[in-house]
């Protein structure tokens, strides 16, 4: 088969979440053509360097955040407009690539523009309902209403993760509008595996996302990570740099790759990272307990943080609230996510769909 695989380059997870479908393909002798943008497609060229893979770069439509909901407004003024080019402007690559190559199947994680009417197109999704700062239900209901439009393009949404005990909340689960038929809960999907591990590492310290946020926290936690006591790692998510340092008890890298990572997140007693669902779904995989610290504006991840605070899963903490030394304590005494999560599974049934 002849597979176009579109990727969100809002921060890494789409990426890193897409990575276990990618390389079942890739073992299975498919063809494959990657869109993405930023520093998702400079991790994947990475990660996937060794591989016979196409890629293009395509910018995707810009992340709506917004730090007031005052200012929620008056982005959106200008943002949908722009959204609907970005939208127009990389479809249209799209159908001229899909023209010249003829693809078989056509996958999605989280791009509204990498799609076709023509050929079976699949749309990897957890926010099937699209949340709002005002937590306003007439938003939420219209939010339904906006992927109803976009399910006619797509043949189905897949959804990363479970019908019952679930890790997305009402961002995926208890929908009005959109019928289960429609949905395939396929399960979580990660690009780690648990380890059987010493735990030596008392805090890894994430970074990732867009900046200018991504930029400032890590600002904020640099200053306050001098109150901690014992062995800390920190990841910059930084793909643009080469940094590797080890000072006063610290060590930090600019970026690290899917098996440094994979042990790190193994050997770490507490993960201090954003509450993203990509995030999420790996602490889910390496059952490590986390302090999660939400972008400030992006209502998705401040309703996850707040979402699993309340099951007692993960602790979190707004991001001008933090006092690093204090929150840590807190999330220790968390459950972090108990249930079991096989990701070859999810990806056998992914593949029987495809």
């Amino acid at each position: 088969m002849k597979i176009l695989y579109g990727i969100c380059s809002w921060g890494l997870g789409h990426a890193t979440r897409s990575l276990p479908i990618i390389r079942k393909l890739i073992r299975e002798g498919e063809s494959l053509t990657i869109i993405s943008h930023g520093y998702s497609l400079e991790f994947l060229r990475s990660e996937l360097k060794k591989e016979d893979v196409n890629f293009f770069n395509v910018k995707d439509y810009p992340i709506p955040v917004s730090e007031t909901k005052g200012e929620l407004i008056a982005k959106s003024v200008v943002y949908w407009p722009k959204f609907m080019r970005r939208m127009e402007k990389g479809l249209g690559f799209v159908t001229k690539l899909c023209e010249k190559e003829r693809f078989d199947v056509i996958v999605s994680d989280g791009r509204y523009d990498v799609y076709s009417r023509r050929i079976p197109s699949y749309f990897i999704t957890h926010q099937v309902r699209i949340l709002n700062p005002f937590k306003l239900k007439t938003m939420e209901f219209g939010s339904e209403i906006f992927n109803l439009f976009f399910l006619k393009r797509f043949k189905k949404f897949l959804v990363p993760d479970y019908e019952d005990d679930d890790l997305s909340g009402k961002l995926s689960h208890d929908l009005k509008l959109i019928k289960k038929h429609y949905l395939s809960y396929i399960g979580v999907l990660s690009d780690f595996k648990k380890r059987d591990t010493e735990k030596d590492i008392d805090y890894l310290i994430s970074l990732s996302g867009p900046e200018p946020q991504r930029g400032i926290l890590e600002k904020i936690l640099m200053e306050q990570v001098k109150e901690l006591d014992g062995k800390i790692v920190f990841t910059l998510g930084r793909p643009d740099k080469n940094v590797v340092k080890k000072e006063k008890g610290v060590e930090v890298y600019s970026i690290v790759g899917k098996e440094k990572r994979e042990e790190l997140m193994n050997r770490a007693k507490l993960i201090v990272s954003r509450s993203g669902y990509s995030t999420i779904m790996d602490l889910a995989v390496v059952k490590t307990k986390a302090l999660m610290i939400p972008t400030p504006g992006q209502v998705e991840q401040e309703y996850l943080a707040e979402y699993h605070n309340r099951k007692g899963t993960f602790y979190s903490v707004k991001q001008e609230q933090l006092q690093l030394a204090e929150d840590t304590k807190k999330a220790q005494h968390t459950t972090g996510i108990k249930r079991e999560c096989n990701v070859e599974k999810t990806v056998e049934r992914v593949m029987d769909i495809l």
